[in-house]
């Protein structure tokens, strides 16, 4: 018996939009990386469904070329990503696609999860809203109208239902996902080494509390080291020999994240890979265990080079422990890519140039420079509405600094913006710099995708808002 389709979307849109993990923004330059809410999706609803995905991103399909994919696959329900981003298109897009056809469309994004009730009585287009894409509730959504559905908002009968908010803590296990859908389909990443690479997931949210930040909001569980090792063994026998471990801050729970290292140490699985950390979980042990396990690059949340910003927004390390794990990156042969935030609300132009002096201090390999912006559930927004920095309507919205989401107490908009591209421009125009990335290059595709990353990152830097 035929397996029923459904159809995994990534709708089009006029930039190069990452809609996925609840955290939607503009590519800062040339990368696009595995959409991960349909990538895990892919592993639950595989169980009872024939599973097809379109990346209009990737695939750079505009609006007419995407619909008429859509109308050739022959499907009738339909996961659909939508962004803060992108919003305004991505609607669009939806109202355009039911019109077309009688589409059963399930959202999932950022955006979805604030008011999904009103989302849905305002956009008679949409179905139902996803509201945690780590879980098979919408496999059971689809598979059974009497089963108890959770995490999802959804019509019944012409009435607008909520299902239970249910988060696991603790381990989790998940289906493999279908990666055969997504490694060869043109994503891109700046910091791997080989143009094949896979997206893993071993946790899911956050144990952290940075009061910018959506994503500890979500609650914090992670996947059974069994788990994750029967994923990176598929994968393996994909012929795939890089990941991108997409964790918020690999070695949160630091035993479980030693015996995931050992394993795959044990298991000669010879997997290079990328990861985000941070600086206060990372010692020497646990670098050294995760460099000989094929870790090459750690991605470090920075945020700011001022001991107050720190602080305000509750980043729970200092200064001297930042310096202290570039430090040891470096010394173990790791490369480092620090991640700053300019703009917040208490940012004043001594803070921004402290920032500026710490980048110098820290000698990382890359540098990512995002602006802040207010997102929903965040306490950051609750303080950007107390002062008047923003209305209660604003919800459009790019930290990759596209657009400027607002003024900070002591700055405005142009301010932070000259600031970015300050930033930018102090740190990848420098001579020597350019000579050491170039130097470092071992292969032509590394090569590629070096130049076409740098250029791309200076074109949107100075692209007209």
């Amino acid at each position: 018996m035929l397996k029923e389709k459904i159809l995994l979307l990534n709708p089009p849109g006029k930039r190069l939009y990452l809609r996925d993990y609840y955290c939607s923004k503009v590519s800062q330059a040339n990368y696009i990386n595995h959409p991960i809410d349909l990538l895990i999706q892919s592993g639950y609803l595989s169980m009872k469904f024939d599973v097809l995905l379109i990346d209009a991103i990737v695939s750079q399909l505009n609006k007419k070329a995407c619909l008429n994919k859509i109308k050739q696959t022959d499907v009738s329900i339909i996961l659909l990503l939508c962004g803060a981003a992108s919003f305004e298109e991505d609607i669009t897009f939806v109202e355009e696609l039911q019109q077309m056809g009688n589409y059963r469309i399930i959202a999932s994004g950022d955006i979805m999860r604030e008011n999904p009730e009103e989302k849905l009585r305002t956009y008679p287009s949409l179905e139902a809203i996803l509201l945690d894409f780590s879980t098979p509730d919408l496999l059971n959504y689809l598979s059974s109208p009497e089963v108890m559905v959770r995490n999802m908002v959804y019509r019944k009968k012409g009435v607008i239902e909520t299902g239970e908010h249910f988060s696991l803590s603790g381990q989790y296990e998940i289906p493999i996902p279908c990666h055969e859908l997504f490694i060869d389909s043109g994503y891109r990443y700046p910091f791997v080494r080989h143009k094949r690479f896979a997206t893993v997931l071993t946790d899911f949210g956050c144990p952290f509390h940075c009061v910018f930040c959506i994503m500890s909001t979500l609650g914090f569980k992670y996947r059974m080291v069994e788990n994750v090792l029967k994923e990176l063994r598929y994968l393996k026998s994909l012929g795939i020999q890089e990941i991108f471990f997409l964790d918020q801050s690999f070695g949160a729970v630091r035993t479980r994240s030693l015996e995931l290292c050992q394993k795959m140490i044990e298991a000669k699985l010879n997997l290079e890979w990328t990861c985000f950390s941070r600086s206060d979980i990372l010692d020497e042990d646990m670098l050294r265990l995760m460099k000989q396990a094929g870790c090459h690059t750690i991605i470090l949340g920075v945020e700011s080079g001022s001991t107050e910003i720190l602080e305000k927004y509750r980043k729970g390390y200092t200064k001297e422990q930042v310096k202290k794990a570039f430090s040891m990156c470096k010394q173990l042969g790791i490369e480092t890519v620090g991640t700053f935030i300019l703009g917040l609300p208490d940012e004043t132009m001594s803070t921004a140039n402290e920032t500026m002096r710490f980048i110098k201090e820290l000698n990382c390999d890359f540098a990512s420079f995002n602006v802040a912006v207010p997102r929903r559930g965040t306490q950051l927004r609750s303080q950007a509405l107390a002062e008047g920095l923003i209305d209660s309507s604003f919800d459009v919205m790019d930290q990759s600094g596209t657009s400027i989401a607002m003024n900070t107490k002591y700055l405005s908009k142009k301010q932070v913006l000259a600031l970015r591209r300050q930033a930018v421009q102090n740190f990848y125009l420098r001579p020597g710099y350019l000579l050491k990335r170039l130097a470092s290059v071992n292969s032509y595709s590394q090569l590629l995708n070096f130049i076409s990353q740098g250029l791309s990152l200076l074109k949107r830097t100075w692209e007209k808002n």
